[in-house]
């Protein structure tokens, strides 16, 4: 059985002020969650992952090195540009409630109608192309590397999407989980050319402190 860890990156300044912060947009990460993704990698010390996917945004990439500094065992790290977070257009780095007073229909699809949101308008991501990149990241490191686990470090939508295609659920249901937090570890289990869910938006090890 193959296991496939997914992280979410690092809280950042725009995460902390409410901002839409997508595949287009980056910003610093808080000393704190510099200090989370730490303890990320000393809880993923112990399953022996050798092989790493990062975004390459910035917040993914210093989330992906805070990880791996605390690896005991050596690693690949490779940069893939399909595993960006969702392309918000004319929306990246906007406040989220001025986003939802001046288009509320829209708004409200994002987040409670996945079907329906159409981002023509705003020259946005569709959920369909967002799962298409996100499956082909994750099916193109399992070709590379199919007997060894993985772990994946990206963004909140892009992984909870491609995570709930994975396991056969319709675009419908890409917004029916609870969000994934920052530096929260979801897992799937891969058997037979089949996906189980191990883990969803596992956050119990940010409470162990550090030695």
């Amino acid at each position: 059985m193959q296991r496939l860890f997914f992280v979410r990156h690092g809280k950042t300044e725009l995460n902390q002020g409410n901002y839409v912060q997508g595949g287009g947009i980056d910003s610093p990460l808080l000393e704190e969650s510099r200090k989370d993704a730490g303890k990320t990698g000393e809880f993923l010390n112990t399953e022996g992952i050798r092989h790493v996917i990062v975004s390459p945004q910035e917040r993914a990439v210093q989330t992906a090195e805070l990880i791996t500094k605390e690896f005991t065992l050596s690693n690949t790290v490779d940069f893939v540009e399909d595993f960006k977070e969702m392309m918000y257009g004319d929306w990246e780095g906007l406040l989220i409630p001025d986003i939802e007073k001046q288009y509320p229909t829209l708004f409200h699809h994002l987040r409670k109608q996945p079907e329906l949101y159409d981002p023509k308008t705003i020259s946005g991501e569709t959920y369909e192309q967002l799962t298409a990149r996100g499956r082909k990241t994750i099916q193109d490191a399992i070709a590379e590397y199919p007997e060894e686990d993985i772990l994946f470090v990206g963004h909140s939508i892009l992984i909870m999407c491609t995570v709930l295609s994975l396991l056969g659920k319709g675009v419908e249901d890409y917004r029916s989980f609870p969000p994934l937090n920052n530096t929260s570890i979801t897992i799937l289990n891969r058997e037979d050319g089949h996906f189980t869910l191990e883990k969803w938006n596992g956050t119990e090890h940010l409470e162990e402190t550090n030695e």
